[in-house]
């Protein structure tokens, strides 16, 4: 396996598909993908083209799962009468739910958020929000139901966005960072975002560069998302100009950059359209959210795909009518991602549902805390394996 942390970037694929030399056949490939295991899958997808495809088609995920016993879907994150609830939603067409359900239940605190979830390994970053307990993080892997309690940050500065990168890796010691960007709590002229790391090698935090950004320039709290190797988070519009961009932040690297939105978006005369990023086959997509042109009543999908990383350059992939969403649901989303370029996860105010936009087919979800309080939505998948981030907590009797 790779050492680094960031393994599904933009580089050369070998071109197998050219040479002809010792290609299998592509229903043989899709077998033996599907056995990989769950970590595993970042480094054959570096490997061509085609098994990236592959292991992107609709059909592969529910049975990878099946074959290597692996979790794949989503904590729908909730707050209700001021306790937070993190729901756990499989994938469509996944296989039985697991003997051990997915939940943060085996945590020392019952009140705790989650603020990252890591791409590999199945960790989850939360912290303690109890009023009446002193501020803790914790690390954990809610399918082995693992957890450890990690040093603090410099917590008298308030929160601003949360990331987590775990190594891919068949060791059986999770290692993992954490980086932080936090704000004074009173906030003066010229203050930048402050920048922390958490490395689980040393297991210390460290104080990385600010970051010459205006304290309230993050949309605060927001999931950050994982793509081209990179921590991703939309940036508030600029005051002056109305622009609107993309923060890019390597973990390992501790480098950031901002990538400019598509000019069409930018100039779109709509200050009502919602926009959101998001990451689909492991690229970074901009979802805008609006109204059809002449139709109040029906809202429609632009999706665009980041084309040339290094460039940052996009392109439209498609605009998607949701009049055909609203049909089943007239109440409007007020939270999706995309799960892959045909399937989308929405949330209206009290309904989670499983969107086939190209079919039109709708399948309702049921979770127990959603409602107004709904906050944010984690991708989650792991395996069930034991790895060394701290004791195992039995499963309640």
């Amino acid at each position: 396996m790779s050492s680094s942390f960031s393994p599904e970037v933009d580089g050369n694929h070998s071109d197998d598909e050219k040479d002809g030399v010792g290609v299998l056949p592509e229903d043989q490939v899709f077998e033996i993908l599907t056995r990989v295991p769950l970590d595993d899958l970042a480094t054959c997808r570096m490997v061509s083209t085609r098994w990236r495809r592959i292991t992107y088609e609709p059909a592969f995920a529910p049975l990878h799962c099946s074959r290597t016993a692996a979790v794949s879907g989503y904590l729908v994150q909730s707050l209700t009468h001021n306790r937070y609830r993190a729901d756990f939603v499989s994938m469509p067409c996944s296989p039985p739910a697991p003997a051990v359900a997915i939940s943060l239940d085996f945590l020392p605190s019952a009140h705790v958020r989650v603020v990252a979830v890591a791409a590999h390994r199945g960790l989850v970053c939360c912290v303690d929000v109890d009023a009446m307990r002193p501020t803790c993080y914790y690390v954990c892997k809610p399918a082995t139901r693992q957890w450890r309690a990690l040093p603090n940050p410099r917590v008298r500065f308030d929160t601003v966005a949360v990331a987590m990168e775990a190594r891919p890796s068949g060791a059986t010691r999770a290692e993992f960072k954490i980086v932080r960007f936090s704000r004074s709590v009173v906030v003066k002229p010229g203050d930048r975002l402050r920048c922390e790391v958490f490395d689980s090698r040393q297991f210390a935090w460290s104080q990385a560069p600010h970051v010459p950004l205006g304290p309230f320039s993050l949309q605060a709290q927001a999931p950050a998302v994982r793509a081209h190797g990179a921590m991703h988070w939309l940036r508030w519009s600029d005051h002056n100009t109305g622009a609107q961009d993309v923060f890019a932040f390597d973990v390992e690297a501790v480098k950031w950059r901002l990538i400019a939105l598509p000019q069409e978006v930018d100039q779109m005369d709509n200050p009502w359209a919602r926009k959101k990023i998001g990451a689909v086959e492991g690229r970074l997509c901009l979802l805008v959210l609006t109204h059809a042109a002449g139709a109040v009543n029906e809202e429609v999908l632009e999706v665009w795909e980041m084309a040339n990383y290094g460039e940052g350059r996009w392109t439209k992939k498609m605009t998607i009518s949701l009049k055909d969403l609203h049909e089943h649901d007239r109440r409007a989303v007020i939270h999706g991602v995309l799960h892959s370029s045909d399937v989308a996860f929405f949330c209206s105010f009290y309904r989670v549902m499983w969107y086939d936009f190209r079919k039109g087919k709708m399948a309702e979800v049921q979770v127990k805390n959603i409602g107004i309080g709904l906050q944010q939505i984690f991708k989650y998948e792991s395996d069930f394996n034991l790895c060394k981030i701290g004791r195992v907590c039995p499963s309640p009797s």
